[in-house]
């Protein structure tokens, strides 16, 4: 599912995206500048272009405040009372990757990728916590062991909207 920003939107999401990046800098003025192979202003934008991407899509609000502890598996936005976590990459051959095992909190996991020069994302698929648990595997990537689930794993985005509505309905059923 590919969402498109506008100049506005993106304009937007950038300024959320430095605000992150000054505030997170003056707490911590010796945070590394170079992470994963992106600047620290491209893994910004790529967060913040992700989870914009994907509140877009669901129509909901995402979270625009700033954990200056990192990431650390915080939800990014709520669909009803059913959490979500969104990842963003810029590879098209990328994968949920989490620094630890106990990041995997939210209920459901989104991969994003983005393209900052086009400003589009592609949003992958999403993951249900239990799943996710259940094929992750540990892979080394260059900066020490992290916990991956790779993109066949995921299920399309529309599928998610299709079982939340079907949540709403039926309460007790979760097929997600």
């Amino acid at each position: 599912m590919i969402v498109k920003l506008t100049e506005r939107e993106f304009t937007c999401v950038e300024m959320l995206a430095r605000g992150r990046h000054f505030l997170k800098d003056t707490v911590n003025p010796n945070r590394k500048l170079e992470h994963w192979s992106n600047s620290q202003y491209e893994a910004d934008v790529l967060g913040m272009m992700g989870e914009y991407a994907v509140a877009k899509y669901l129509k909901i609000p995402f979270d625009t405040s700033i954990n200056l502890d990192g990431d650390g598996g915080e939800t990014d936005m709520y669909l009803g009372d059913w959490k979500i976590q969104v990842k963003a990459t810029k590879y098209s051959s990328g994968r949920l990757v989490f620094n630890k095992k106990d990041e995997v909190k939210a209920l459901l996991n989104v991969l994003t990728l983005c393209n900052i020069e086009t400003k589009e994302v592609n949003i992958l698929g999403y993951i249900s916590e239990k799943k996710a648990n259940s094929v992750m595997y540990e892979k080394d990537l260059g900066h020490g062991l992290r916990y991956c689930i790779d993109q066949k794993e995921l299920k399309p985005i529309p599928f998610l909207t299709y079982y939340y509505i079907e949540h709403i309905e039926k309460p007790d059923t979760i097929k997600i």
